[in-house]
């Protein structure tokens, strides 16, 4: 029994380290999945209809509108930007 006593800390520590490792692991995972959605360009319109919507209106208008708007509803997302502009428009 005095021998489990000695290895009862070095087995705690040991585990604890493991832990941590595993932990650092799945968020290193999460945080490589997470930039690849930023970064890979994810629009719910296709990316030449944003860019004319925001050309007429304006970026902010156009990228705000894409958030709100059902996914591939491009007449309704012209729509909201149309919207946005006019209200900011003549609120100044």
């Amino acid at each position: 029994m005095p021998v489990l006593q000695q290895y009862e800390s070095v087995l705690g520590i040991a585990t604890t380290i493991v832990a941590i490792a595993g932990v650092a692991v799945m968020g290193r995972w999460a945080t490589g999945a997470m930039a690849e959605q930023l970064t890979s360009g994810h629009h719910s319109i296709p990316p030449e209809e944003l860019d004319r919507i925001a050309k007429k209106y304006s970026y902010w208008a156009a990228r705000r509108a894409e958030a709100s708007v059902p996914h591939m509803d491009v007449e309704a997302c012209e729509r909201e930007a149309k919207r946005l502009y006019e209200v900011t428009k003549y609120r100044r």
